[in-house]
């Protein structure tokens, strides 16, 4: 097992061949689409990768991730640290046709070329990992500043059909 910082490219498939297993880290601003949604200075995302090949003899590899990171809480505005984790089973398939019948215990992988990018694997781990609208667990809202309330005044208008009413009142008096 191989223990530091991962390499940004690595053949997956002589990996499967050989079971090997990958454990390091991987700086969070070298992964420019996660860098882009969270904060993430100096933050270190760590991540375990597992090359096998199953009963099938199909290429699989497990994939753990988990790191720290910053993101905007959507109630208060406000840069909120977050714990995020992944796991998952995928498979490696050498077209679309073949992702297409992938059971459905692994999520595909499309791998054509000679080496997998190992960085922008884990860092679709990660994205999928993210809440859609990331929140305090505490209502935080408590904490913005009080708006003055305005009375609101209600311009009133004329009722249209007041003239209506009118009318049938004085038929019903006839």
């Amino acid at each position: 097992m191989k223990q530091g910082p991962l390499p940004k490219c690595f053949d997956a498939r002589k990996a499967c061949v050989k079971e090997l297993e990958l454990s390091g880290s991987v700086k969070a601003s070298a992964l420019s689409r996660l860098a882009s949604v969270v904060s993430c200075e100096d933050t270190t995302i760590s991540a375990s990768l597992r090359f096998l090949r199953d009963e099938q003899r199909r290429f699989v590899v497990t994939v753990d991730v988990a790191g720290d990171v910053g993101v905007r809480c959507e109630r208060c505005l406000d840069i909120m640290p977050l714990a995020v984790e992944a796991h998952s089973t995928l498979m490696l398939c050498s077209s679309d046709e073949q992702a297409q019948q992938c059971p459905n215990q692994y999520e595909p992988l499309v791998y054509t070329g000679e080496e997998l990018d190992l960085y922008e694997v884990i860092e679709e781990e990660l994205l999928l990992a993210l809440p859609v609208a990331p929140m305090h667990e505490a209502m935080c809202i408590d904490a913005l500043p009080e708006l003055e309330a305005t009375p609101i005044v209600e311009d009133r208008k004329p009722n249209p059909f007041a003239v209506l009413a009118n009318l049938t009142n004085d038929s019903n008096e006839s």
